[in-house]
């Protein structure tokens, strides 16, 4: 079967962002709630499948129906699951639920509602359908309207829930440089209201800098714990096609997205080296023999990205040790995640090395050990 990603290389790091990180939420939630998976732009749009298995919906219902079959087996319970498609384009709803009629069965405890308009209109109505559960929002616009954080806020601003946004950073990159009064309005929902242009950060480039402001605000809306972004280049183009946003309230979560995060990255590198060669054989008329090869000089370049930040994380753990004094393991790499694409496993191993070179305290045992969540981090004393 051709690959129905073929020519989508950011679609598909997008769908394996969606499909990784839902897969370890469900198994995680569901032994203690109930979930409500919301897609706020469903779609189907540039499918190439029959049966949608490339489109959001599609992917996540077949994920979580997987994970409650396995919960079901695993404890005896039987865990009740909700979506919620919103769709407001007519042609692509009738296919949306002709799609996932099949899966609609209430009766097992798998139930699906759709709605025809706009998704920031939904709010009240989706509200009532999440009901005590744990929901998980996905919106991936095709631009940067139709989900204002304030009308999408009460979903949000939950004791749990967590939300994965496609900021469509190429769109809105060039809409905020331009100097159309009514063009620049149109991001005031997404980036706090009227006068955002003054709120951005002076030191970052103007697309980074609304990024930036745009995680800020979401952060505020939805009280989010956690806020972080993973950027996603263009096939062929070494600049950002989109940001993943991803807002939490649970460190686990956090834990879980940078390991999805690193992962994605890795994929979206081979993805993107074949994509380059594919580009150069057409306008080259001619195959390179070391194309190969390529794909393992990107993945290399995703783990020197990551050595570049072990390096800045490095001193920044001292900074920290430095003025709040000793904290546990699991709130350093709490604060680390935060501001660097690093793992926990990266932690780990920065705190193995600041021991080593004498910088702070080896308290967490001898040998090959490294640090545990609970385990006390603190400079060493001179």
């Amino acid at each position: 079967m051709t690959d129905p990603y073929f020519g989508r290389e950011q679609t598909k790091a997008k769908h394996f962002i969606l499909k990784r990180y839902l897969q370890a939420l469900a198994f995680k939630v569901l032994r203690f709630y109930d979930i409500t998976y919301v897609d706020g732009f469903s779609g189907p749009w540039e499918t190439k499948t029959e049966d949608f298995l490339d489109s959001s919906f599609m992917i996540a219902i077949n994920v979580l129906r997987d994970a409650q079959q396995k919960i079901r087996l695993q404890t005896g319970r039987r865990p009740k699951i909700r979506c919620f498609f919103s769709e407001n384009d007519r042609l692509a709803y009738t296919k949306l639920t002709t799609a996932i009629a099949p899966f609609n069965k209430p009766e097992e405890d798998f139930e699906i509602k759709t709605y025809c308009g706009d998704f920031e209109d939904a709010t009240s109505e989706i509200q009532i359908f999440i009901g005590n559960s744990f929901p998980l929002i996905f919106i991936d616009p095709k631009g940067w309207t139709g989900y204002s954080l304030n009308k999408i806020g009460a979903i949000l601003n939950r004791p749990k829930c967590e939300v994965l946004i496609n900021f469509m950073y190429d769109f809105v990159n060039r809409a905020a440089s331009m100097n159309d009064a009514k063009t620049i309005s149109s991001l005031d929902p997404i980036l706090g209201g009227p006068g955002w242009e003054k709120r951005l950060d002076p030191r970052l480039t103007r697309g980074r800098a609304v990024e930036k402001l745009f995680r800020v605000n979401l952060a505020d809306v939805g009280n989010f714990d956690f806020l972080v972004s993973t950027k996603i280049d263009r096939p062929t183009a070494d600049r950002p096609h989109f940001f993943i946003v991803y807002g939490t309230k649970s460190r686990a979560g956090l834990k879980e997205f940078r390991e999805t995060e690193y992962n994605t990255l890795k994929l979206n590198a081979r993805d993107r080296a074949d994509a380059k060669e594919r580009k150069r054989e057409s306008k080259s008329g001619s195959s390179d023999l070391f194309s190969g090869l390529d794909a393992d000089v990107q993945e290399t370049t995703i783990d020197e990205i990551v050595a570049e930040q072990k390096i800045m994380a490095s001193h920044e753990i001292l900074d920290i040790l430095h003025e709040f004094g000793p904290i546990s393991f699991s709130g350093l790499w709490e604060m680390i995640l935060q501001t660097y694409m690093l793992r926990v496993t990266n932690v780990k191993d920065l705190c193995v090395d600041l021991a080593k070179s004498g910088a702070i305290q080896q308290t967490w045992g001898g040998g090959t050990r490294k640090p545990r969540d609970q385990d006390v981090i603190r400079l060493k004393q001179s």
